[in-house]
This record gives C-alpha cells, structure tokens and sequence, in this order.
C-alpha cells in the first residue's frame, strides 16, 4: 500500500473510531436522561395526587381559615386588654401573665390513606427505574467495549497521521488527540454518569 493510500487508511480510521465515540457518548447520556425522566415521573405524580387533596379538603381549609380569623380576633382583644392591664398596673399584670392565654383550636383533618391504585403506580415507577438503571449498566459494560475499539482506531489513526503526514498542519491531529482524550476517551464524563446512576435511588412512595 501506497504512502497516500495509507494516510487515507488513517483519515478513515480516525474518522470512524471518532464517530463511534460520539454515538456510545449519546447513547449513555440517553439511558441517563430516561433514568431521570422514570424518577421525574414520581414527582408529577405525588403533584396530582396533592392537587386532587387539595381540592377535596378546601372547605376544611376554608373552615380553618374562618376559625383561624376569629381565633385572631380573640388574640387580638386580649392583648389589647393585657396592654391596657400593663400600663396601668404592673403587679395586676404579673398575676395574669402567670396563666398564657390559648384561644381553642380546630381539629386537624386526617390524611386519608394511599388508594391501591395509587401506590400500584408508584411500584410500577419504582420497578421500571431498577430495571431502566441495571439496563444502563448493562450498556455500559458493552458500551465500554465499543468505546475502546472506537477509541484504538481513533487514537491510532491520529498517532499514523502525525508521524507520517508530513504534508499536512499536524497541529490540527495533535489538537483532535487531545479534545477526543479529554471529552471522549478518557475516563472522565463516563465516570461521572456512572456515579450519578449509582447514587440515584429510587422513587419514593406516596
């Protein structure tokens, strides 16, 4: 094989391992944004469910409202009589304050339990996330295959050009070496992916 035949070879090796690269990069990235989006899913859900209880239990809420606005009059009464008290005669004012005044309070309103259904869905979210995360392991483990093929025929394409084509400005292989090192090949940005799937748990039940 010819000099240019061969540094063609390595254009097309180089070419190819880089795009590789840039698919499993994407492809890790979509497992972890579906992974957020199955946890994500969990907090919508718990947002329909308050909602539905907050507008089951408005005329309690309204109710509260009502006593908690008489329960301020009440208070705000007794105070007035306590600063007149303090003004006038502070011994009169040390006997009253031994006895703090409360207003009664209004009942509070049980939270009703979970429906089955409601909690089916969240066990149906919360099984979909463990399987959605063991899958992205399990592309990963094969991910990480293709990347070092990827990144064996990307490397070894760029060290050919920079050692043989002279004719061309060798900076431009030497500066594609190093950004493919920094964000493709090395260990960095799936590293971190890795991490952030580990720690994330599952979501919580209402």
């Amino acid at each position: 094989m010819s000099g240019e035949r061969r540094i063609v070879a390595a254009k097309l090796l180089a070419m190819s391992g880089f795009l590789v690269l840039l698919v499993v990069t994407y492809w890790l990235r979509s497992e972890v944004l579906g992974l957020s989006r199955i946890h994500f899913s969990a907090d919508e859900k718990k947002i329909e469910l308050e909602q539905q209880r907050n507008r089951e239990s408005f005329p309690d809420r309204q109710k509260q409202y009502e006593v908690g606005l008489k329960n301020y009059d009440i208070q705000l009464k007794h105070y007035e009589k306590m600063m007149a008290v303090y003004e006038q005669d502070l011994d009169e004012y040390a006997k009253l304050t031994k006895d703090q005044f409360q207003p009664p309070q209004l009942p509070q309103r049980p939270a009703p339990p979970s429906a089955p259904e409601v909690e089916d869905k969240f066990r149906a979210i919360q099984t979909e996330f463990v399987l959605r995360r063991y899958r992205y392991f399990v592309v990963s483990e094969y991910g990480n295959g293709i990347a070092c093929l990827a990144a064996l025929s990307l490397v070894s394409g760029l060290l050919h050009l920079l050692m043989f084509d002279l004719d061309s400005n060798r900076l431009y292989y030497f500066m594609t070496l190093v950004l493919s090192f920094v964000f493709l090949i090395g260990p960095s940005f799936q590293s971190i992916m890795s991490a952030v799937v580990g720690f994330m748990h599952g979501p919580n039940g209402y």
